[in-house]
């Protein structure tokens, strides 16, 4: 347990911790309200164009932690992942798997180029690799995100439009709301045969200037938790 807890400790470097109380009303983070559950949700979905255009300001992925496992596997099976930024955009990740006991470990390099246009609220960001192209189209206007991703196995497109504390996917079958009792908590349901099913829960917070948010997959069958995904980002001004 206590060779574990080693692990554990070392994967979470990257971590600011668990509570969100240590919010100072004199930095970026803090100023933009990220312990609204609904807004880093949405400002998440957006890193995307973070990531890949250095002119844009948002939430910028820095880490990710998860763990695979349920209520009742947690640390069995966990994946790390960190990026690493060279002029603005992302540039090569460092990754870590845990699994059978021990830990395996490996750095990737992005070999794919990425050329960025922006036209007023549109983004282009498109991947050359291996002589083929991928391209992603977003759509950014304030309160809502539209992204259209291309690639070997075709087209496939997500809306997120956010309206009265709650943030709508691709129609009203798909929306996230807030938590009734707490802002730091939204769950994403999804209308099927006119009944609501809850399949993910949202925690956010900040903590040392850093945006943490956690998404953890409900199974409404057996009711456990299920695979439960950290990430850990800040905010960046843009040019």
């Amino acid at each position: 347990m206590k060779f574990k807890s080693i692990l554990l400790a070392s994967a979470l470097l990257i971590a600011c911790g668990e509570d969100s109380s240590g919010i100072s009303a004199n930095n970026e983070t803090a100023a933009y309200n990220y312990t609204n559950c609904i807004q880093t949700v949405f400002d998440y979905e957006k890193s995307q164009i973070t990531m890949h255009d250095a002119d844009f300001a948002g939430l910028l992925v820095d880490s990710a932690y998860v763990d695979k496992g349920n209520e009742n596997t947690r640390g069995n099976r966990i994946y790390t992942w960190k990026g690493y930024y060279k002029n603005g955009v992302i540039d090569s990740v460092y990754e870590g798997d845990y699994r059978d006991g021990k830990w395996e470990y490996r750095g990737t390099k992005n070999k794919a180029n990425y050329n960025v246009k922006h036209e007023g609220n549109v983004w282009t960001i498109s991947a050359s690799a291996n002589d083929a192209v991928n391209p992603t189209i977003i759509y950014f206007d304030g309160d809502s995100l539209a992204t259209t991703s291309t690639d070997e196995g075709g087209t496939d497109t997500i809306i997120y439009v956010l309206k009265n504390d709650t943030l709508y996917r691709a129609d009203q079958n798909q929306i996230i709301v807030m938590d009734e009792h707490d802002s730091n908590i939204c769950y994403e349901k999804e209308n099927r045969d006119g009944k609501w099913y809850t399949w993910h829960r949202f925690n956010s917070g900040v903590k040392d200037d850093m945006v943490i948010l956690t998404k953890t997959y409900i199974d409404y069958e057996d009711g456990l938790d299920h695979k439960a995904m950290t990430y850990f980002m800040y905010w960046r001004n843009g040019k």
